[in-house]
């Protein structure tokens, strides 16, 4: 059984400024992809659509927020005009801050369900009529792997990426019988900002090397037609969970 070829498909990805989902919008259109790449920050934004186009690739850049329904419907939109149809959609954006919750903010608790959550799910209701009109397409959420565990001090974040978890696991077997995958991957700890780091400063003995990580996310989308992964998980071997 052959391979799903990515070529001359057409992946938006979000929250692609840097992290993760600058590195998977870089391993896409070394596949042959043509890549969206958004988040909320023009300047980092077009850094990577730079990176991928002097490599040879195609790429545009969109400031969208994945909080609004506006902001989403009309980057969807954007990306349709300029490169078409969604064929991957990649919803990495994510925010989170590590403290009890009783010194959660109501801004951060909103900001935290409204990306990791509702924005996964924003995100996911713009593209997928098309992909179900096509009865073809892919979507991939990036949840954690405290979407499956729970630890204390990040109870919005948790609640958030079981929510992701679930909202997936409940679309997959809507749409899987009409040509549309949706799958999940729940990483440990990655070596990106997230939390206020820097990449590139974790010991890679109990953190995910990004590039690694995003490879691994696109080698999903190339397996074959007929196959779907609901959900990988996938730690650094000293990660203490």
């Amino acid at each position: 059984m052959a391979q799903v070829d990515l070529r001359g498909q057409i992946a938006l990805v979000t929250g692609a400024s840097r992290g993760l989902g600058r590195h998977v919008a870089l391993e896409l259109a070394r596949r042959g992809v043509r890549v969206a790449v958004s988040a909320r920050t023009e300047g980092e934004l077009e850094r990577v659509a730079g990176e991928i186009g002097d490599a040879g690739g195609e790429a545009m850049a969109i400031v969208l927020d994945v909080s609004r329904w506006d902001s989403v419907e009309r980057g969807v939109a954007a990306v349709r005009e300029r490169l078409g149809a969604v064929d991957i959609a990649v919803n990495n954006a994510g925010v989170g801050w590590y403290k009890p919750f009783t010194e959660t903010s109501i801004e951060e608790l909103d900001r935290t369900l409204d990306v990791n959550l509702k924005g996964t799910i924003y995100v996911t209701k713009a593209v997928l009529p098309e992909m179900l009109a096509r009865n073809s397409g892919q979507i991939v959420n990036v949840a954690s792997d405290l979407g499956r565990r729970v630890i204390p001090n990040m109870a919005p974040y948790v609640a958030s990426k079981f929510g992701v978890v679930g909202f997936a696991g409940s679309l997959l077997r809507e749409v899987k019988n009409r040509g549309v995958k949706v799958m999940t991957v729940t990483p440990g700890i990655i070596d990106t900002f997230f939390g206020g780091g820097s990449e590139g400063t974790k010991e890679e003995s109990w953190s995910l090397r990004p590039e690694f990580v995003a490879r691994a996310i696109v080698d999903m989308l190339e397996l074959p037609k007929h196959w779907v992964v609901d959900e990988i998980a996938v730690h650094a071997m000293g990660q203490d969970f």
